[in-house]
């Protein structure tokens, strides 16, 4: 019961919390460049900046949540998040120099990523194996129906003020802090009195079948990064889309997540989580390929409904197959050592992205769309292959231990 307990604080804390940010962030790459005239390769190059040191905090977070707790690390990363997202909104007011904003930019999402694998090693410590995915497809829903909420309007308000939209993200920031803080039950780390060592952050990847699997993870997550900063100017610059309406495509995949994840979820359930990514990765090739022969509003949100069935089947996978693949005591340096190096993976998406719409969508909009599918397909077919490696357990199939402590009235195929 204290963990479905927990899990529901987690639930609302993971809505408000995106909501929030995406009241502002998806429109960051759009002030950058039509209020301060920033080339798009360098509003590329910037995104790439922030994620790739936000990266960092993925594998740091793990690594801490495991010594001091979950809880603790969640309601400091997001009081953090809270406070320099307020400088930010005065940055912008203020309209400080670039070399000012964005590195406050991205000292904020360094801070505030402290929290998400600390999140994904709560799950992993109250869950077993064949509930993970159900789980994180639940934090999914969870995170997207803030996404259905705050891009459409924050699109609204954008018209307005950028620097507005930044005072209530960290307004959202606080009231998240104060949801942890008062309804998560805290517990010590599970290497409670060791000491910390950033070098631990990077054993993880010692491990070469993790390594392996955080390979497919990254560039999946290069792919899944598209969604935003790009397909945002790709519909301002070559389609002419408004704000407004590209708040509401990113509110419609929001949606579509929230009204389909569990139906997706109860699918896949009892079937291999590697056989889930490759499929939801084909979604993705299918759905960058769409957006770019899309000509009218219409069309782009066919191509995002077609993405999130993508997203819908990858993102829990990766998350339960990372928490699967990690041994007892260690699920916070695994499971942070994969937020990594998919935040990396995240972090090279805006920056090819912005260089293919700066240079190669002027001649052939769609030929960036067509690349970005293309590593999808090889995404897909690396997680087949991964297959081979994994035992029936870590594929989040129920094994005979698992089922027993469940029901306590299983019985096996042999017994009957």
């Amino acid at each position: 019961m204290k963990g479905e307990r927990g899990l529901g604080v987690l639930l609302v804390t993971q809505t408000i919390l995106v909501g929030g940010l995406a009241l502002s962030f998806p429109f960051l790459a759009i002030y950058l460049h039509r209020d301060r005239g920033v080339a798009m390769g360098w509003v590329g190059a910037a995104i790439s900046g922030m994620l790739l040191a936000t990266s960092a905090s993925q594998g740091l977070g793990g690594e801490l949540s495991d010594l001091l707790g979950r809880k603790r690390v969640m309601v400091l990363a997001v009081w953090a998040r809270a406070l320099t997202v307020l400088v930010m909104a005065w940055a912008i007011h203020a309209r400080w120099p670039l070399w000012a904003l964005l590195p406050t930019h991205w000292v904020s999402s360094f801070l505030g990523h402290f929290y998400d694998p600390a999140a994904r090693g709560w799950v992993a410590d109250h869950y077993g194996t064949a509930r993970r995915t159900e789980a994180y497809g639940k934090l999914r829903v969870a995170m997207n129906l803030g996404w259905a909420i705050g891009p459409a309007v924050g699109g609204a308000l954008a018209e307005r003020s950028y620097a507005g939209l930044f005072v209530a993200t960290s307004a959202a920031c606080a009231v998240c802090a104060m949801l942890v803080s008062w309804g998560l039950e805290g517990k010590a780390g599970t290497r409670h009195g060791e000491s910390f060592a950033f070098g631990a952050v990077l054993k993880a990847g010692r491990d070469p079948r993790f390594l392996r699997f955080c390979l497919w993870g990254s560039l999946i997550a290069m792919v899944m990064s598209q969604l935003v900063a790009s397909l945002s100017v790709h519909a301002t610059r070559f389609m002419d889309l408004t704000e407004r309406q590209v708040g509401l495509l990113f509110s419609l995949n929001g949606a579509m997540v929230v009204l389909i994840q569990g139906m997706v979820s109860r699918f896949w359930a009892g079937r291999p989580i590697t056989a889930a990514l490759a499929a939801g990765c084909l979604f993705y090739a299918a759905g960058y390929v769409w957006v770019g022969l899309a000509t009218s509003m219409a069309g782009l949100a066919l191509a995002v409904m077609v993405v999130s069935f993508g997203e819908i089947t990858v993102s829990p996978g990766i998350h339960a197959l990372a928490a699967n693949l990690a041994p007892e005591g260690l699920k916070g340096r695994y499971i942070g050592f994969s937020g990594l190096t998919s935040q990396v993976g995240t972090a090279m998406g805006p920056l090819f992205g912005g260089l293919g719409l700066q240079y190669w969508s002027p001649a052939w909009s769609a030929g960036p769309w067509l690349a970005v599918s293309g590593a999808a397909i090889v995404a897909s077919a690396g997680f087949r292959r991964f297959r081979r490696e994994l035992a029936a357990g870590e594929e989040g199939l129920v094994v005979e231990a698992e089922a027993r402590a469940a029901q306590p009235n299983y019985k096996s195929k042999e017994m009957l």
